[in-house]
């Protein structure tokens, strides 16, 4: 018989509509009891809930939710909660599924929608041999076994643990998929554990998003695995790179969102682990009693970059490249991966031509992949210093004094230089010998005669011939006289 315990106050429904009844979304129709709305709803139609406190247990599937794909909505998860299973669960079932709610036996997709879920802490509850369910905006109180047979899914749903207890196990669902999930526990969260479907089928954790909160005080990781019963099946865990973990940190994996609770018998090479679509854990090749670490991306260490690494001393090939080891040792398990291969290389400087004395020492930069070109600039007598290039002749890349420069195989900077002009005062002006025949003293108003110019030969010659004439008419004169 289901039992509603809230007292209907009329609110208001999340698309506007009031609800007072329970409601069939899809006909209209209100009800006072939860099974006549179930059992005269359609396949494929949506209950809307008021607020209270629901459930169907104790009413028989047939009739009521068996071959049908259902819908069940309320008002959030602060007014409609769902029980599932007895209000208090029958001592004499613990250890057995007879706790569990036979309401959904054969229903085809049963869907719950912004409601509290609420669970005890007693083993096997759940929904019975429902064929697929779907959680969408709930929070989900207690422990639960029994999800989908098929399939279950989860979105937007908050997981309270019991106190030092599991929130639920990969029990019955092949499939199961937390996306957008938060998980609040006490050192336990998803127990990746059956019996009920070992050995039968591969059963894949499908994990998106999703944030756990708890401690280490149990020794137990976010996905706690025990694959020794899964005979020639696999638990196959799809982890996408975007979750958040506070949980203990596995012994074996190194990692606080998987591994195996610190026992070795729970690891026996039936898991496959894979994060951000990267295998990243599976069985050893050729064994079949333990697995492996397939690549070590997904660590904790690595992921918070909290290794320490021991590195070999730099050895030269004579030549401008240096190589030596690391060896990465991760500081919260000890795990060492393999060492890897540095390379560096060496920054010499050639003064191109300069033999003066330096001010500055250009010493080679040994063993660097990133370093600055030095900021002293050299010195040359008769030239200017423009910068450094990788060519002698500047046909190279050019880097001026100061700036960075990476390396990926030896490099030689060249000192670039420019040849010094003469002075001004060292030239005449506008590049004209200077006149001699300046003595300093103010010139006349009768100009010089410029050089090369013979009219000063001609007027001395036209003197000589006149001084000539007139000292033979003297002599002519005398000669008469006597």
């Amino acid at each position: 018989m289901a039992f509603s315990l809230g007292a209907f106050v009329a609110p208001a429904y999340a698309d506007g509509a009031t609800v007072t009844k329970i409601t069939n979304k899809e006909t209209g129709a209100t009800y006072e009891n939860l099974a006549t709305a179930t059992a005269d709803a359609k396949s494929g139609e949506t209950i809307l809930l008021p607020e209270g406190k629901y459930t169907l247990y104790k009413v028989s599937s047939e009739g009521h939710t068996k071959g049908k794909d259902l819908t069940f909505e309320g008002l959030g998860t602060d007014k409609t909660a769902w029980n599932i299973g007895a209000l208090v669960p029958d001592p004499a079932n613990y250890g057995t599924e007879y706790n569990g709610d036979y309401s959904f036996d054969g229903a085809g997709t049963v869907t719950f929608k912004n409601m509290t879920l609420r669970s005890g802490s007693a083993n096997y509850l759940g929904f019975i041999r429902a064929n697929k369910t779907v959680v969408d905006g709930c929070i989900v109180n207690g422990k639960t076994f029994y999800w989908g047979y098929s399939s279950a899914e989860f979105k937007n749903t908050t997981f309270n643990a019991p106190n030092g207890d599991y929130a639920l196990w990969t029990y019955s669902s092949p499939v199961m998929t937390f996306d957008t999930c938060t998980f609040n526990a006490t050192g336990k969260v998803i127990n990746v554990y059956t019996d009920y479907g070992a050995g039968k089928n591969d059963i894949i954790v499908n994990v998106n998003k999703c944030m756990f909160n708890s401690n280490s005080s149990l020794d137990k990781q976010a996905l706690n695995i025990n694959d020794f019963n899964m005979g020639s099946f696999k638990y196959i865990l799809n982890i996408a790179d975007n979750n958040t973990v506070t949980a203990a940190r596995d012994n074996t994996t190194c990692s606080q969102l998987f591994g195996f609770g610190g026992k070795s018998g729970n690891d026996t090479g039936r898991t496959d682990v894979y994060i951000g679509g990267t295998l990243v854990w599976s069985k050893k090749e050729g064994e079949t009693f333990k697995g492996e670490m397939k690549t070590h991306s997904y660590t904790d260490g690595e992921h918070d970059k909290a290794y320490d690494v021991t590195y070999t001393e730099w050895a030269s090939d004579n030549a401008g490249t240096w190589t030596r080891t690391g060896t990465p040792k991760c500081k919260y398990c000890g795990y060492t991966k393999d060492p890897v291969e540095e390379k560096a290389y060496d920054l010499a400087y050639d003064l191109n031509g300069s033999t003066d004395k330096q001010a500055a020492d250009f010493a080679t930069v040994k063993h660097v992949t990133e370093t600055e070109v030095t900021a002293d600039k050299p010195a040359r007598k008769g030239y200017s210093f423009v910068g450094w290039n990788t060519a002698a002749d500047g046909s190279g890349m050019s880097y001026e004094a100061g700036a960075k420069i990476k390396l990926t195989a030896p490099v030689t900077l060249y000192a670039q230089w420019k040849k010094d002009e003469p002075k001004p005062s060292d030239k005449p002006a506008d590049n004209k010998p200077a006149d001699k025949t300046q003595t300093g003293k103010k010139p006349t108003g009768r100009s010089l005669p410029k050089t090369g110019d013979n009219s000063m030969i001609i007027i001395g010659g036209v003197a000589v011939v006149a001084v000539i004439c007139i000292a033979a008419g003297v002599a002519v004169l005398k000669g008469r006289k006597n």
